[in-house]
């Protein structure tokens, strides 16, 4: 599957906030925490996520990622998304 359209789909879903908080979005690489940085918060990553699935028909299995410490990192999440769409 393609990375290019999950990410920039979620550049999309994202674009609103980055304008807020004055991030340009060449400061948003593969290794930039959409938590850790300010730009969402908890609840607001769980819509983004749920958002994705919606868009590309899949389901995050939060519960098995638990432990990963990278799964609020923008590259992270384009990975999990491909491989949930590439399961299927």
């Amino acid at each position: 599957m393609d990375k290019g359209e999950v990410s920039g789909y979620l550049m999309e879903l994202i674009s609103e906030r980055l304008r807020v908080f004055d991030i340009k979005p060449a400061e948003v690489d593969d290794h930039f925490d959409l938590v850790r940085s300010g730009l969402l918060d908890s609840m607001s990553f769980i819509d983004l996520v749920a958002s994705l699935e919606e868009k590309f028909h899949v389901e995050v299995d939060f519960e098995r990622l638990s432990e990963d410490d990278a799964l609020t990192n923008f590259g992270r999440l384009v990975e999990i998304i491909n491989a949930a769409r590439n399961a299927k």
